[in-house]
């Protein structure tokens, strides 16, 4: 056989010593899942909140991981490390400090390496800056971790140098302590302790580990525990290789599959940081029951595994376009707690997932039970099987990232992945012996269902996209049916436009159709994210009016119309005001692609070509980002218009510290606007909101215009001119189509709609304390999705609770 991937024979005893060191192992990978989220949150404020930046974390991770388990490797293969347990100590010991310093040292390395993003200008090279700037902050840690893997396996040997490897019994002990750090870390731990918490929480959890290794892991049995002495006469065997092969493989298939799942995750499941939470808890969930099943069992083909892989993949193909579904027929119940929500989206998340995950996860145990690692002289290889992992999870995330997703796209992707599985179990199954026909006529049909399953298999987009899982069902649309006994035509949604990329997610343009075909425009063109939406053409609905106010508002407190920075760019309306209102130069920060080609493609009617203007910047950018990385002169006018506060992160644009930078390349004299929700907000979070903004700027107010929060912040007293108002009614008369008494009585409808003055925001914070939004506790990050579904009028309560301020 190629690959022997049968069991030892005889099965691993679990004696004192060896459970003790599991359970250390198994603090290592809790305590390593919390690093990871925390390093991830943390970087995406140098190098944006975008998934190609993003993905720069992931890629440096794993880096760091090959590089510290072929270090390690080394190390014990030239019989430099004397005594592993010790080693392992001191690498625990290591990570837990080099964690906590990173979250002291971040901010002076984030204003050091945030102005090499500007040494090249094209993509290409802009990414390979953020990826060297990745590799400087991360692969110091990431590096320790991967060392510690091959030095504990050594460690399980030497405990008894007659038994058969542990090492896939180490590799569960990880995996079931990052399960559980992925279910405390979003609900209980980064909530109260904050990013920095969780790295101090790391060095506890090392130190413990370290500290109990060096007092009782060597006098755990001290007469079978021996020293590493180095094998340096090792051969290398052909078997050795393929074990190698085989590791790198199942990396780049899992990981390619990863990267797929969380875009998809985004979609269907939902966009807050729980929701991506949830989806590493189904993968982590899945791969740990792959290696249980691995550990029970005796022997696993390797045509086996394969077959089961690509059949669970091909069932969870289908499955993703129908499971938002399941939100929209959830009981009331579930959809009326907070706590039931996310339990709800994490059983979505584990049937979706956890099935493929499974079958995935029985490849790289299975490697680690090999007859031939069982005739290796010491766990040197151990290094190299987990370098081979890692640099497979690497090539995996680039083939995803770089090409699967945004060329292929993710129904494509999956096809691809689910024939590739289904080759190699054909590999594996034709070169096992079979005797008689019956056998052979069971592997043709089940590779004739396979390739024919893949093939029939056909998204539903408009399901896909539907976006029930944001608010539970409460857009129906895309599963109305019409009634048989229906006077009135039968009105649906159509999807007119569709963009799918790693970095924007799901793009969508619906519009309201009869059932004979007639288009509803009095419905408007609707423009979604992911199922959440982002704007739409109807000049008389709530979302169009957002966007004129928070582009009019500011600017009736804006001296000077030099240049302005628009983030978030909507169906670019909003832009297009802007420039009505007369400013010079419009920089757009948007970091969806697909909503550019939207914007051009289906909202040209409603925002007059606003990107064809050469006075307009349209940057693929994280907003933070570009202010971060800017050297041109100050704007006049930063207006954000995200418009959603809980989407995973949002955050960014919400913290102390994003204000502080906003204020950095703002003008004296300029204005900052905020879109701050009343509604799906509790008045908590609103006041947080606000008073992390006034912990910045000294004059901040609070504004409502048909239904949309607004935050306005300044160096200056915010004091409207009557002048300011005639100005700008004239120039959207001149440039925008409208009468001029139209123009004037919406310049007197915003203005009329101030919920909070300076003074009012200041009573309000010295009364209620509210909690300062920093990059450290992510507060509205986990506070806001609470109120996600909810039957109150939250627009209506809030309304009236801050009025409150306003009266007294």
């Amino acid at each position: 056989m190629l690959l022997d991937t049968r069991a030892a024979e005889r099965s691993p005893k679990i004696d004192s010593p060896v459970t003790s060191l599991l359970v250390l192992y198994g603090m290592t990978g809790f305590s390593g899942l919390m690093a990871e989220q925390a390093l991830e949150k943390y970087v995406t404020l140098l190098v944006g909140a975008t998934a190609s930046a993003s993905a720069v974390i992931i890629f440096t991770y794993f880096l760091g991981f090959a590089v510290g388990g072929l270090a390690a490797a080394y190390g014990l293969k030239r019989g430099l490390v004397r005594n592993p347990l010790r080693a392992y100590a001191g690498i625990e010991l290591a990570t837990g400090c080099a964690c906590v310093a990173f979250s002291f040292a971040f901010p002076t390395a984030m204003a050091l390496l945030a102005p090499l993003q500007d040494l090249s200008t094209g993509e290409f090279g802009k990414y390979l800056v953020r990826f060297a700037s990745g590799c400087i902050l991360v692969l110091p840690i990431a590096g320790l971790m991967g060392a510690s893997f091959p030095l504990l396996a050594q460690a399980l040997d030497d405990t008894d140098v007659n038994a058969p490897k542990r090492w896939s019994l180490a590799y569960s002990a990880n995996l079931a302590g990052a399960v559980l750090a992925s279910l405390a870390a979003p609900f209980l731990l980064l909530p109260a302790i904050g990013l920095r918490g969780g790295m101090w929480l790391c060095l506890a959890i090392c130190i413990v580990v370290a500290i109990f290794v060096q007092v009782r892991g060597g006098a755990a049995s001290p007469v079978r525990l021996k020293r590493s002495t180095g094998v340096n006469g090792a051969k290398w065997q052909l078997e050795n290789s393929y074990l190698l092969a085989a590791s790198f493989l199942s990396g780049v298939l899992f990981f390619a599959l990863e990267v797929i799942w969380i875009h998809l995750v985004g979609a269907v499941v939902g966009g807050s940081t729980y929701a991506f939470s949830w989806m590493l808890t189904s993968v982590l969930i899945g791969l740990w029951a792959g290696s249980w099943i691995a550990n029970r069992s005796k022997s696993i083909r390797p045509s086996k595994v394969f077959l089961s892989c690509a059949f669970a993949l091909l069932i969870q193909l289908s499955a993703w376009p129908i499971a938002p579904a399941l939100f929209a027929i959830a009981p009331a119940w579930v959809a009326a707690g907070f706590y039931t929500r996310e339990l709800f989206r994490l059983l979505i998340a584990c049937v979706l997932i956890v099935p493929a995950a499974c079958s995935l996860g029985l490849i790289y145990p299975t490697l680690l039970k090999s007859p031939q690692i069982n005739r290796a002289e010491n766990a040197w290889f151990a290094g190299y099987l987990s370098a081979a992992n890692s640099i497979g999870c690497l090539a995996g995330a680039l083939l995803s990232t770089f090409v699967l997703v945004n060329r292929l796209g993710s129904e494509l992707s999956l096809k691809a992945i689910t024939l590739v599985l289904g080759a190699l179990w054909l590999f594996f199954d034709l070169r096992e012996p079979k005797h008689g026909f019956r056998p052979r006529l069971v592997t043709a049909v089940m590779a004739v269902m396979l390739i024919w399953g893949t093939h029939a298999v056909t998204w539903n987009w408009l399901y896909l996209t539907s976006g029930a899982s944001m608010y539970f069902g409460e857009n129906t649309a895309a599963w109305a049916a019409p009634s048989p006994n229906r006077v009135a035509p039968w009105v649906s949604n159509t999807l007119v436009f569709r963009d799918e990329s790693i970095q924007g997610g799901f793009t969508t343009v619906t519009v309201r159709r009869t059932d004979s075909g007639a288009s509803l425009p009095e419905s408007g063109i609707n423009l979604f994210t992911n199922g959440k939406l982002q704007g739409n053409d109807d000049q008389t609905g709530m979302v169009q009016a957002q966007q004129v106010g928070t582009a009019v508002l500011p600017s009736l407190f804006t001296k000077h119309f030099k240049q302005a920075l628009l983030i978030g760019l909507g169906t670019g309306h909003g832009a297009a005001v802007l420039k009505q209102l007369g400013f010079e130069r419009l920089d757009i920060a948007e970091l969806s692609p697909g909503i550019v080609r939207a914007v051009n493609a289906e909202f040209r009617h409603t925002n007059y070509g606003v990107l064809d203007d050469p006075t307009v910047h349209c940057a693929l950018e994280d907003g933070r980002n570009l202010l971060l990385t800017r050297t041109d002169g100050p704007y006049n006018l930063i207006t954000i218009g995200l418009t959603t506060i809980w989407f995973s992160g949002a955050t960014n644009l919400y913290s102390q510290e994003f204000y502080q930078l906003a204020r950095q390349h703002l003008a004296d004299d300029g204005v900052l606007q905020q879109w701050v929700q009343l509604h799906r907000i509790g008045p908590e979070e609103i006041a947080s909101a606000i008073a992390s903004i006034r912990s910045v700027f000294p004059y901040v107010s609070y504004w409502g215009y048909d239904g949309a929060g607004m935050v306005l912040a300044a160096n200056h007293p915010l004091d409207p001119q009557v002048t300011q108002r005639e100005v700008l009614a004239s120039m959207l008369s001149q440039h925008g189509g409208l009468a001029l008494k139209d123009a004037q009585g919406l310049m007197d409808r915003i203005l009329q709609g101030r919920l909070l003055s300076e003074q009012a925001v200041d009573r309000m914070i010295r009364a209620l304390r509210p909690v300062i939004n920093t990059d450290q506790n992510r507060h509205l990050e986990y506070a806001t999705p609470k109120y996600s579904s909810s039957e109150r009028d939250w627009a209506k309560y809030n309304a009236e609770f801050l009025k409150q301020w306003e009266r007294q």
